[in-house]
């Protein structure tokens, strides 16, 4: 009878013991699936941020050897206003390397291309061939980037020693500032030596001897008899006018044709000359038949 009734009640525990064991198996196991489940996810995440490291590592690569090869590049673009910087520019390089030139600047064209700012100017003047030759030869072997299109030469029948010349030049500025580049200061600009062997393509090999010509002054005053002054065409016409620049003891003034002019503390305009330059102002003053006629950036008074 005991040992039915123990036999009985052994197996009722063990019942009971499996039937828990099985449930708590079954749940462990569930708990299992979805730790697996969610390492399954996170391993995938981490490959994924594995494949972001390493590409992210790679773009800071270049990114770093661009950086380099930018600030070691031979020439260099600046995020600087066109075309104030390259009249600036022109005007420092001729005023530094005493180059004694005098042209009329032209804007032909200025447009976005991509995150450059691409232009076109013509400087169209007179000189001798070898301070032309000079101009060229710091404007392409100093830091800032431009690039000569075309030129045209002509010699003058004025004088031998004087050429006509048409210079087109195309520029390039960036549209924004870049960390890597720094602001550009003409202070600190590697100076460039003259290192080039000059002939003068318009001096004859062999020259004969030309007799001297001798010309009357149709201005010379005679005896009871006045002649009147020549009228000197060419002359700007202030009224008309605006002020473009003013940079380096100079300053850069459109007519109404559009013509940009180059005048210096004493240059003649129409009726008069060019009195005074503020180039903290960015303002001009002119003597014009009598009265002082100042001219701004954009306005006249």
């Amino acid at each position: 009878m005991y040992a039915k009734r123990n036999t009985i009640t052994i197996a009722v525990l063990w019942l009971i013991l499996t039937v828990i064991g099985i449930f708590w198996i079954s749940n462990e196991n569930k708990k299992i699936k979805v730790l697996q489940t969610k390492n399954g996810e996170l391993r995938k995440k981490l490959d994924g941020s594995l494949e972001i490291i390493q590409a992210l590592e790679v773009v800071e690569n270049e990114y770093r050897i661009l950086s380099e090869r930018w600030n070691h590049a031979p020439k260099q673009i600046v995020a600087e206003e066109e075309p104030s910087f390259s009249l600036y520019y022109l005007n420092w390089l001729i005023n530094n390397h005493k180059i004694p030139l005098e042209f009329d600047f032209e804007l032909k064209n200025i447009a976005p291309s991509g995150h450059i700012l691409t232009f076109s100017f013509l400087l169209s003047g007179q000189g001798s061939y070898n301070d032309l030759y000079r101009m060229i030869w710091f404007l392409t072997k100093n830091l800032l980037l431009y690039q000569i299109e075309s030129f045209t030469l002509k010699q003058t029948k004025e004088s031998d020693n004087i050429i006509d010349f048409s210079l087109s030049v195309k520029g390039f500025s960036l549209i924004e500032e870049s960390k890597s580049a720094q602001k550009f200061n003409f202070d600190t600009m590697r100076p460039v030596a003259e290192q080039f062997q000059f002939h003068d393509a318009f001096k004859p090999l062999y020259r004969l001897r030309q007799p001297k010509k001798q010309t009357a002054n149709m201005f010379q005053r005679s005896p009871g008899r006045v002649v009147a002054k020549p009228v000197k065409k060419g002359l700007i016409d202030i009224e008309s006018a605006t002020l473009q620049a003013v940079a380096n003891g100079r300053i850069y003034i459109k007519d109404r044709s559009g013509k940009l002019h180059t005048l210096k503390v004493g240059d003649e305009v129409r009726n008069g000359r060019l009195k005074a330059i503020n180039q903290k102002r960015s303002e001009v003053q002119f003597s014009v038949g009598g009265k002082t006629v100042t001219l701004g950036l954009g306005y006249k008074k």
